[in-house]
């Protein structure tokens, strides 16, 4: 027997554009999730995949939203019960930065606008159990949703555990943008030199491209006097990178490979003859870096974390002759 829709007809006309934040946002996520390589049982339980939560978030109006509620209301409950697990842990960081950043908006306006989007999407997913059949084979959509979180939860606890924070910082705009500066630059050295510096540079796991470009992304996303959260492989990335710059900008290197227009200095003299600039952009660089780099080694004595990218770095400067 055909199940009823008739529960439809009680939707207010504006019920897309309610819930449409909470669709675009649940749909990226669910999408995050299904495209990670451990998802299979939850894609296979859910029957969804990521083509068909892109083919859902192509909903654009009200009578479109109720054509998928008509002719396959479990799919639109999966997006939205996989969404909101997922939109819970930190699998969702990259999909929050992505729309935080695509929105232009801090991180507490989009701390609410996940809230409201998790409050529609919780009321909203009731409203679906009430009146949506379960998958064939399962006796209720409430047990088939509880298998589901317990898939979800087997994921989760096979993920290994995030690295604690270390730091908390809230940054002045010259201060981020001068951590941005270190990390660019580093990422844009050359690995294929003669330059012992250089050289040595290279050889650093921790200052690698690849390693560098999460963090890189991470301060773009940050806004002056936002809290900045590092972990302690973060703040040592900063430490080293920022130590590297500072090396750079003080050494011969910038113009051994060409970086200076990248990254202009002023020299003493132009310096001295600017009066809004007393002091040359290598002093200033200076000061920062070793500002940074006092913070650290005062904040952090004893991690060997820290002890250890010292070493390294002292090792790096020998190379400067």
């Amino acid at each position: 027997m055909p199940t009823s829709t008739s529960w439809l007809d009680a939707l207010p006309p504006d019920f897309y554009e309610q819930l449409a934040h909470c669709l675009s946002l649940h749909g990226m996520a669910a999408a995050e999730l299904l495209s990670h390589p451990d998802a299979q049982r939850i894609a296979t339980l859910a029957s969804l995949n990521t083509r068909r939560v892109q083919e859902l978030n192509q909903i654009q109006t009200h009578a479109e939203l109720l054509h998928i509620l008509r002719t396959d209301p479990l799919a639109l409950y999966h997006l939205l019960l996989l969404g909101r697990l997922t939109l819970e842990t930190s699998l969702a960081a990259p999909v929050l930065a992505y729309v935080q950043q695509q929105m232009g908006i801090a991180a507490p306006d989009m701390e609410t606008l996940t809230t409201y989007c998790l409050e529609l999407s919780g009321a909203f997913l009731t409203t679906l159990e009430e009146h949506v059949p379960a998958p064939a084979g399962q006796v209720s959509l409430g047990l088939h949703r509880l298998r589901l979180e317990e898939a979800f939860a087997d994921l989760l606890a096979a993920q290994p555990a995030p690295a604690p924070p270390a730091a908390n910082l809230r940054l002045a705009e010259q201060q981020l943008q001068m951590l941005r500066l270190a990390l660019l630059l580093v990422h844009s050295l050359p690995n294929t030199t003669d330059h012992p510096f250089l050289r040595a540079v290279a050889q650093l796991p921790n200052l690698q491209p690849a390693a560098l470009e999460p963090l890189i992304e991470h301060l773009g996303r940050v806004r002056a006097q936002e809290q900045l959260t590092l972990t302690m492989p973060e703040l040592v990335q900063l430490y080293q990178g920022m130590q590297v710059c500072g090396m750079v900008f003080v050494s011969d290197v910038m113009s051994r490979i060409g970086l200076e227009d990248a990254f202009p200095v002023l020299s003493e003299a132009e310096a001295a003859a600017t009066e809004a600039a007393p002091v040359s952009n290598r002093q200033a660089v200076g000061e920062m870096v070793s500002g940074f780099t006092h913070w650290v080694q005062r904040t952090f004595p004893d991690a060997p974390e820290i002890q250890q990218a010292r070493q390294e770095i002292r090792q790096l400067a020998d190379t400067l002759g």
